[in-house]
């Protein structure tokens, strides 16, 4: 094998582990999950038991699923949104997200990451702020909207919480 083959699989072996790495996989059972389905955003979702959906009101599409808080505990929830003809280009969610960070210069704590949600290719952006470590995945949902879902857990929590990795794989697209 020659030294540039070599290269390119050596490549193409990490581009694998890495997106392998992003893919949301849970040893956690879903299966007597609540399920939430939203025709107008066009996803369905499952959810523990004991969470809660809140559908915000107003100008934003977004639903939020999460815990009832509870006194000395993180207070697990994820939200959902819908962002209307944000992509009028029709670009696929590399090339939007690639022409969104055009000109800019993100903070050395943000990665991102290619990712996979309900089967769709998605940007996964990991950072640490005032309220703790977030995950955002953002996902092209028809030809011009981005469906976003939004998550935070206290930054002392380096990998995501195994809860939300399977409720993430639950992630179903209905258009």
């Amino acid at each position: 094998m020659s030294r540039l083959e070599l290269l390119v699989t050596s490549l193409m072996l990490a581009v694998a582990a890495t997106v392998a790495a992003a893919q949301p996989s849970s040893q956690i059972d879903t299966s007597d999950w609540k399920t939430y389905r939203s025709e107008a955003m066009g996803f369905e979702v499952k959810y523990p038991n004991s969470w809660h959906v809140r559908q915000a009101r107003g100008t934003i599409e977004s639903v939020t699923v999460n815990q009832t808080p509870q006194v000395g505990k993180a207070n697990l929830g994820l939200q959902f949104i819908v962002q209307r003809m944000i992509n009028p280009k029709g670009l696929s969610i590399r090339q939007w997200w690639n022409e969104q960070m055009q000109g800019k210069t993100p903070p050395a704590s943000h990665q991102f990451i290619d990712s996979t949600i309900g089967g769709r290719p998605a940007i996964r952006r990991e950072y640490v702020g005032s309220l703790g470590r977030s995950f955002d995945f953002f996902i092209s949902l028809g030809k011009t909207d981005i469906f976003t879902i939004a998550i935070s857990q206290p930054s002392s929590q380096k990998e995501l919480d195994q809860t939300y990795e399977a409720v993430l794989a639950t992630v179903k697209f209905i258009k």
